[in-house]
């Protein structure tokens, strides 16, 4: 496992440009066994997904268009399978921490919750930057394509 924490936190900081502080948070993140804590990165998904929203729309606003356009941008963008493609175009599905004797490809979902628990975990070690988040979002392709933001 230290292994595989080693080499997720090198992707991950190489990918978002920021350094983590409390490796924890990120093993936390990663974690979907629940053996380190009881809901394993269930509480650090639902964070990440909230923040996840959040910058998507902070992005959309500026833009003018209609609210239905901000709604798909969150249903495109936040969406399972986008981000289970995004962790894996960019490796990230690779560092997923589960069960010993789990066999078989994680599944999409793992790896969104994934996703959603890294963004949280960047944006409490980062001390709540959200330019940190959205750092890392962007070097995901998780951001409103065409807002220069």
């Amino acid at each position: 496992m230290p292994n595989k924490l080693g080499h997720a936190k090198s992707l991950i900081q190489d990918l978002a440009g920021y350094r983590f502080k409390d490796e924890n948070v990120l093993l936390d993140a990663l974690d979907t066994t629940g053996l380190r804590v009881q809901q394993s990165n269930q509480r650090l998904a639902l964070l990440g997904d909230a923040i996840l929203k959040f910058i998507i729309l902070d992005d959309w606003y500026p833009t003018g268009t209609p609210k239905g356009a901000g709604n798909d941008h969150v249903s495109r963008i936040g969406s399972n399978a986008n981000l289970a493609a995004a962790a894996r175009l960019h490796g990230i599905g690779a560092c997923v921490l589960t069960n010993p004797g789990r066999r078989g490809p994680v599944s999409q979902a793992t790896l969104s919750t994934m996703v959603e628990a890294i963004i949280g975990a960047v944006y409490l070690d980062s001390e709540k930057d959200f330019g940190a988040v959205h750092t890392f979002m962007e070097a995901l392709g998780l951001t409103v394509p065409g807002t220069g933001v």
